[in-house]
Order: structure tokens, then sequence, then C-alpha cells
């Protein structure tokens, strides 16, 4: 299961929308595909976490590799 419903022409990132680093997950369920032999996702949840601020954030897209004041962690 894919996230994103359009395909982008520009690659993104996944920041933390309060210190703006890229150490984002998310929530997520995962189930066995006989025909793929592999762990697809199934369903992602809202949650997200930062790993690098140790809190709850929301998910900000961004063009991989911005150096906006967002990529600094100036939101």
């Amino acid at each position: 299961m894919n996230a994103r419903i359009t395909p982008v022409d520009t690659p993104l990132e996944v920041a933390c929308e309060h210190c703006g680093r890229l150490g984002v997950t998310r929530e997520a369920w995962a189930e066995w595909s006989v025909a793929e032999q592999a762990w697809v996702l199934s369903h992602l949840f809202d949650f997200a976490f930062c790993h690098h601020c140790h809190r709850p954030t929301r998910p900000v897209e961004r063009p991989a590799g911005d150096t906006g004041p967002a990529a600094k962690g100036a939101v």
C-alpha cells in the first residue's frame, strides 16, 4: 500500500513539523502477501513520531534536499 495517490515529478522527503528533521515514522499494519511472498502495508495510521525531537508530530512533505526554514527547524 502506498499512501500517495498520485505520483509526483519532484522527489519528496518527509520532515518533522517541530524540528524540521527527517527522522519521522508512522504507525502501520502489514500483512503477509502469498502472491508477493513479502509483507505489504495494508493500513497507514495518522500517528507520526519524530525520533530526533522525541515527540508526536505531523509529517511535512517538502522537495527532497530543501534548505528552506522548515528544513532548518525554524517552524
